[in-house]
């Protein structure tokens, strides 16, 4: 039997926060797909497999200092996917830049496994993408 799309992304955010990154891959299908293109500016609009989302994350954790995440809410969307929305802290660690950002990540989950997650720097925007008022 399946587990529930908001059981699975509970138990990846759990992996990712406990920094259980082949935890959290056992969660995804083998070709996820990572995608960036609701997030402006960003130089990459996808990554592909788990060794392209596995490249994006360590990539990510590689240029903050005092980095953290705070779940902020995970929900069930209508149209069967799952919203996270998610606040992001830290300091750059060449540039000293403060990074404080709210977005929110969109989850497909497909008998048990994440399949695609969809990322977006405008909270409402991707409310918005799953039929989800404010």
């Amino acid at each position: 039997m399946s587990k529930e799309p908001v059981e699975v992304i509970h138990q990846g955010w759990d992996a990712w926060l406990q920094g259980d990154l082949p935890r959290l891959f056992g969660l995804c299908d083998a070709d996820i797909v990572w995608d960036t293109s609701h997030f402006r500016d960003w130089p990459e609009s996808a990554y592909h497999g788990t060794a392209g989302v596995e490249r994006f994350l360590n990539e990510w954790l590689a240029v903050w200092d005092d980095y953290e995440m705070q779940l902020d809410d995970v929900f069930a969307a209508p149209d069967g996917r799952v919203v996270s929305l998610i606040h992001h802290r830290g300091k750059g660690q060449t540039s000293g830049l403060g990074l404080d950002m709210e977005m929110a990540q969109i989850a497909t989950v497909c008998d048990g496994k994440i399949t695609r997650l969809d990322n977006y720097d405008d909270r409402a925007q991707a409310l918005e993408a799953v039929g989800h008022a404010e």
